[in-house]
């Protein structure tokens, strides 16, 4: 049997962790960063364009696409997710100030790809100030039937569990459609 291939967006607000997981899954992941114009203090550097990797997962070829996360390079988003089979947003489950960027942007692709299979990553769950999954369904206004699992983006094992699970919920969808 061949592989069949997936495009995955990783997608979210700026610092969300998407780089760190497209490195963490791909190894020699393609990144497009730059310095950071402003407040050096949280990282010194963000993409710009996208991030790119390939892994195999399962019976998946996954290409992974990570966006950018800063409003300035929102221009990229539509472009990055044509032909895309589901996408993983994250969000800083430390940060209760960046949720409302989140909310924004998590309502922006649920309007522009309804109906297409998706999860909510809390990425930094190895932090004390995280913010439990509830508070981030409820700040996100995420339905209830929109999986959110806890992450740690630099751990591999936490990243193959979530990409697992957004690869479940893609083929799902693909037998609910073929039956429809």
């Amino acid at each position: 049997m061949s592989a069949r291939g997936l495009k995955i967006l990783v997608t979210g607000p700026y610092n969300a962790g998407k780089t760190t997981l497209v490195r963490t899954l791909c190894g020699d992941a393609v990144t497009t960063e730059a310095r950071v114009m402003g407040d050096e203090r949280v990282k010194p550097t963000t993409t710009v364009a996208l991030d790119f990797g390939l892994i195999r997962v399962g019976g998946h070829v996954v290409r992974l696409f990570g966006t950018p996360g800063q409003r300035r390079f929102g221009f990229m988003l539509p472009a990055l997710a044509t032909g895309m089979d589901g996408y993983l947003f994250m969000v800083d489950s430390s940060d209760p100030l960046s949720l409302d960027e989140a909310r924004e942007m998590y309502g922006l692709f649920r309007s522009m790809y309804p109906g297409t299979a998706h999860l909510i990553a809390a990425n930094k769950w190895d932090r004390e100030s995280r913010m439990s999954l509830e508070a981030i369904r409820l700040a996100l206004r995420a339905p209830e039937n929109v999986p959110i699992r806890p992450m740690i983006a630099y751990d591999r094992g936490s990243a193959i569990s979530a990409l697992s699970l957004l690869i479940a919920l893609i083929n799902r969808s693909r037998v609910v459609s073929r039956i429809q």
